[in-house]
């Protein structure tokens, strides 16, 4: 079998990627969380030496939203309530209930919309996020929780 070139690979999995990212950083910024994160993976040292690259792109990703997310959630916000209906990644969503998800960590975030929105089970959230199925889960509970509070009052 012969390698895959950055491209295929790119081609390969960047539509999950960004629908991935869109539950993270919201629809406006998921593709050049995307890209940007794909292009620091394929520039890394360590690159060729990957033995699973859809996990590392998911994990790179999840670091790009993660540095994203740091400079960017007020925008974000204003952003995902001014949206048309249509422009939603999950139009079955409440709004509020996309905003509450929008204040847990980004790890939580990834598991939870990688497992109510993509249902995924723990198992494969994990491997495509590249850690254990226990840190899904911890991720999963701390969220439930987390959204009990939020979505009370």
């Amino acid at each position: 079998m012969t390698e895959m070139t950055n491209e295929e690979i790119y081609r390969k999995y960047s539509d999950d990627l960004v629908r991935f990212a869109t539950g993270l950083v919201g629809p406006f910024d998921a593709q050049d969380v995307v890209t940007d994160g794909c292009l620091r993976a394929f520039r890394s040292r360590g690159w060729r030496d990957v033995s699973n690259p859809r996990a590392y792109l998911y994990r790179t990703v999840l670091n790009e939203a993660r540095s994203h997310h740091r400079s960017t959630l007020r925008r974000r916000l204003r952003e995902l309530r001014s949206a048309q209906p249509e422009e939603q990644p999950f139009p079955n969503v409440d709004v509020d209930v996309l905003a509450a998800v929008n204040k847990l960590s980004v790890q939580q975030r990834a598991s939870v919309v990688l497992t109510y929105w993509e249902d995924l089970s723990p198992a494969e959230v994990a491997s495509r996020l590249g850690t254990s199925e226990g840190s899904v889960k911890r991720h999963l509970a701390r969220a439930r929780a987390r959204l009990r509070e939020l979505l009370d009052d």
